[in-house]
């Protein structure tokens, strides 16, 4: 029998364990993070004991006001969890049998720590997909605010970071915005995989009481009840599916934070990082570090790793349940604030750092990056084949990276020692504006078609 000193869970099979195993065996310092969730399943499982008559009017009300009073207090620092009651579950029975008495001892009526813990994991894996969708959208809309003041700002396009042809700085953030969409789906993906309640499964082979689902579910808004015991308190495909969700938000940020970095770069001088989130050198005064996407770029490749680590945990376990679900919580946790500060830092530095004007239209002129244009010239305007003036085009190149000129230095002399075809016309190809108006495939760096997806994404965002 508990005391109001001693732990709530004793067995006779084992009377003392060891403190080196009470340390060993407590998850409190990591899952006491689902105590909402695990007030909230206690509170609708009790709702579902009152209506079979397991609890009185009486016992529930007290039950409910000690759970409420035991939320109030965390929310204001006052509980203090002891590993010796090993789990967040184990914790929260005890604290409400402190304060109400014998009428705790009820509380786990019908139910396990199996199917608890499953049902509060599940609570909460959708609440945080929420939470990082919405972090996501607020990173969408400061790259959309840049996005519109760099409407018309030409950048170069790079393939295996050589510069290759003029696009429009807001096409090129567009493309981020593609991406971090795609998230957006893989988080419903995962909020919709997790959208089964696991009560009623028990320890494994379901509850001896007529626990009503629909009630369970009505409380804590799920859709839908497991249809096997056995796989509800095994499955954990749902932490994966949220892990593999962060893990290509992960990939999406490491790229733009590699981006970034390399633009910022003085080599590149395309962006230069707000002071608030760049930092200067210990020993050289003319330098400042874009460590913030640096650490976003180091913290991305971490998340990544993060659903190895679950899969590695939980591949080869028979069913059903195993104390090594145990670590689930912690890799699931870790990638969440990982992630979390991630996105917050990656939607700052947009919205307050500054792209260059000027940059990107130097770099299209000095590095040929209208030669793809000065071809399909020869074949628009001169018929020529494809291959053949891809080989003009490029003897071209060659002549003017020699006498240090960029396309639009050479005269027509000049480019008709190449092809005699060649005519004035041949500098409206050059042109690095015209290079974008001339593409015509919808998802094109074109202006009109870029303007659409703006404001395509400013109604997606709104």
């Amino acid at each position: 029998m508990a005391t109001k000193k001693n732990k709530i869970l004793s067995t006779s099979i084992n009377k003392k364990t060891s403190s080196l195993m009470e340390d060993f065996n407590s998850s409190i310092k990591i899952d006491k993070r689902l105590i909402e969730e695990d007030i909230a399943v206690t509170k609708a499982h009790v709702d579902n004991l009152h209506k079979l008559g397991t609890l009185s009017n009486k016992e529930l009300n007290k039950i409910h006001k000690g759970l409420s009073s035991i939320q109030n207090e965390y929310q204001i620092g006052k509980l203090k969890f002891t590993k010796k009651n090993e789990d967040i579950h184990m914790n929260i029975e005890f604290f409400l049998f402190q304060k109400i008495g014998d009428t705790a001892l009820k509380l786990h009526t019908g139910r396990s720590r199996n199917d608890q813990v499953a049902t509060d994991t599940r609570l909460w894996v959708i609440k945080s997909s929420k939470i990082l969708q919405a972090k996501i959208k607020n990173l969408m809309s400061s790259i959309l605010k840049q996005t519109k003041i760099h409407q018309d700002t030409i950048i170069p396009g790079f393939t295996h970071l050589q510069i290759a042809q003029p696009v429009l700085l807001s096409h090129h953030l567009l493309a981020y915005l593609e991406m971090f969409k795609r998230d957006l789906d893989y988080y419903t993906f995962c909020i919709k995989g997790s959208d089964e309640n696991v009560l009623g499964s028990a320890a494994l082979a379901g509850s001896n009481y007529s626990l009503n689902g629909n009630l369970l579910n009505k409380k804590l808004k799920f859709t839908k009840s497991k249809n096997n015991s056995m796989d509800g308190v095994s499955d954990r495909d749902f932490c994966m599916y949220f892990l593999n969700a962060s893990s290509m938000t992960a990939i999406h940020l490491s790229k733009l934070s590699a981006e970034l970095i390399l633009w910022s770069s003085n080599l590149f001088e395309m962006f230069k990082v707000h002071e608030e989130y760049s930092t200067g050198s210990s020993i050289m005064p003319q330098k400042r570090n874009p460590d913030s996407i640096e650490l976003v770029r180091s913290k991305s490749n971490i998340i990544r790793s993060k659903a190895m680590e679950l899969s590695n945990v939980i591949s080869g376990i028979p069913l059903t349940y195993f104390k090594d679900f145990q670590e689930d919580k912690k890799i699931i946790f870790e990638c969440f604030d990982e992630l979390s500060i991630c996105l917050d830092v990656m939607s700052d530095v947009i919205k307050k750092s500054q792209f260059n004007k000027d940059k990107g239209m130097h770099l299209c002129n000095q590095y040929f990056a209208t030669s793809t244009d000065l071809a399909d010239y020869l074949v628009i305007e001169k018929k020529i084949p494809f291959r053949k003036s891809y080989k003009i085009i490029a003897e071209i190149v060659q002549y003017a990276q020699k006498n240090n000129k960029n396309l639009s230095q050479l005269d027509i002399v000049e480019f008709q020692l190449f092809e005699k075809l060649i005519d004035k016309k041949i500098y409206q190809y050059v042109d690095v504006k015209k290079s974008l108006g001339r593409k015509k495939t919808p998802m094109s760096t074109n202006p009109k078609n870029v303007t659409k997806n703006i404001k395509n994404y400013e109604s997606f965002l709104k």
